[in-house]
């Protein structure tokens, strides 16, 4: 049958984000300190922007505007210029109350705020992003990447799943695999693996050594050598005792941990929400003090107005307000959404704020979006690398997030349990160290009945050594 070349019509949905809508996105997930960096940055190339902080009082402002219009250029042609749209007579679009200073001035001060100073340093999560952005193809890789990276802990680990990743924000799990490939090849190497293994592995396979001896223990014998069986590992595989103790020396001197050499990102945690006790309540504040408290210059707004300005000149300006209002506008609804979210979580963990990890109860970024009415994934991007200060201690946002554990007694939070069992081996008798299965036994008296698997899952994820590798 010969090839034929046709053409119809076909009708398919898909979801387009606008530039507003990818800047909106943006800012939700940036903290207080990337806030202060992003407003700073826009506004040394945006002259429409001005932060009224820094002003003395609107009658300067005003004998200022007057006497800068006097030296606008001279209207070269105003042929078919539209100058007063709507939006240019509302001028609730142009001045923000994002930063309410009257609401937090009184609270706000209580703070040692020399603690919290707004830093500029640069964080693992931005060195990565710098290295990565090298190698984007496109918008979505940055997208998936930054979401993957914000998931990085301090030790280089990722401790969120693909799947997870995938679900919350809509991405294929194939293009998130792809994106965390080319992550695992940045530097240090065996950044964003998902466990002690796949470090290792990324290492070896950096060092050219993908397809040997040093890989085969690592993948299939991992647990035999941190427990120092080299006996089992030699009759396994064949080998000669003094050659498997040299491949293990070998593994010994790759890192488990690295990123534990890169410089912490700040001395002091910024905290992007304060939470005051009142007599009865707990009242959410989001701490924007610093920041500056940003509207639309009036000088810029009057020359559209009056149209004493030129095509080229109307044009610039036209996109300058346009950015700005998109800036204003996303800080609004970025502040609006924190401090939505912060108390819907206050309503939730108001015991484990009080009490401490052990009364943490279970609660997931959907069960949040869904009382909301928004997209998980909105609820993901606001707890990105934020931090509510308490009069209990600072704690990360996704601090108040943990899985459902279901026992006949109900669901418990897995961030209990694993605090739990931290808690028993860090006061377990010297030389005496207890088993999982004791663990259990323990954990079922305090009223967590799990198994020992469970047991076994939660202490391999915190770290801890098994019993025998614990005496002293």
């Amino acid at each position: 049958m010969p090839l034929q070349q046709k053409l119809f019509q076909k009708q398919v949905q898909k979801m387009i984000m606008s530039a507003k809508m990818q800047q909106s996105m943006h800012i939700l997930q940036l903290n207080v300190v990337e806030i202060d960096q992003l407003i700073a940055e826009e506004m040394a190339v945006n002259p429409v922007l001005e932060d009224t902080s820094l002003q003395e009082s609107s009658d300067v402002n005003k004998e200022v505007t007057e006497s800068s219009t006097e030296d606008l250029p001279k209207i070269r042609d105003q042929e078919n210029i539209s100058l007063e749209p709507d939006w240019l007579d509302n001028d609730n679009v142009w001045f923000s109350d994002f930063f309410d200073r009257g609401k937090i001035s009184q609270s706000i001060e209580k703070h040692n705020f020399q603690e919290t100073m707004i830093t500029s340093t640069s964080s693992l999560q931005d060195e990565l992003m710098q290295q990565f952005r090298i190698m984007a193809e496109n918008d979505e890789d940055l997208l998936i990447a930054e979401h993957i990276i914000g998931n990085i802990a301090e030790n280089g680990y990722l401790v969120t799943s693909v799947e997870e990743i995938s679900q919350a924000n809509s991405f294929s799990l194939d293009k998130v695999n792809q994106v965390l490939s080319i992550i695992q090849g940045l530097e240090p190497a065996g950044i964003g693996a998902r466990d002690l293994r796949e470090c290792l592995l990324i290492q070896l396979k950096r060092q050219g050594k993908e397809n040997s001896i040093e890989s085969m223990i690592v993948e299939k014998y991992l647990k035999e050598l941190a427990a120092k069986k080299y006996s089992l590992i030699s009759s396994e595989l064949k080998l000669p005792l003094p050659q498997v103790k040299k491949y293990a020396l070998r593994i010994s001197a790759l890192d488990p941990k690295p990123c534990r050499g890169f410089a912490a990102e700040a001395l002091s945690i910024v905290p992007d929400v304060i939470l005051e006790k009142a007599a009865d309540r707990y009242e959410v504040i989001i701490n924007s003090k610093n920041l500056p408290k940003l509207s639309i210059s009036q000088l810029y707004k009057k020359m559209l107005k009056e149209k004493k300005c030129e095509k080229e000149a109307l044009a610039f300006i036209r996109e300058k307000l346009q950015n700005a209002q998109n800036l204003i506008n996303g800080l609004s609804q970025r502040e609006q959404t924190l401090e939505r979210v912060s108390k819907c979580i206050i309503e939730y963990q108001q015991e484990f704020i009080e009490k401490g990890v052990s009364n943490l109860k279970p609660l997931t970024l959907k069960e949040v979006a869904e009382k909301l009415e928004v997209h998980p994934s909105t609820i993901s991007r606001t707890v990105a690398n934020k931090y509510m200060q308490t009069p209990y201690g600072t704690f990360a946002l996704k601090k108040f997030f943990s899985q459902a554990i279901s026992t006949e007694q109900g669901s418990l939070s897995n961030q209990n349990i694993k605090a739990a069992i931290d808690e028993l081996v860090k006061t377990e008798p010297a030389g005496k160290p207890l088993s999982d299965q004791e663990i259990v036994s323990l954990l079922a008296e305090k009223g967590m009945p799990i198994s020992r698997r469970t047991v076994t899952k939660y202490r391999n994820a915190l770290k801890i050594p098994a019993a025998h590798l614990r005496r002293k």
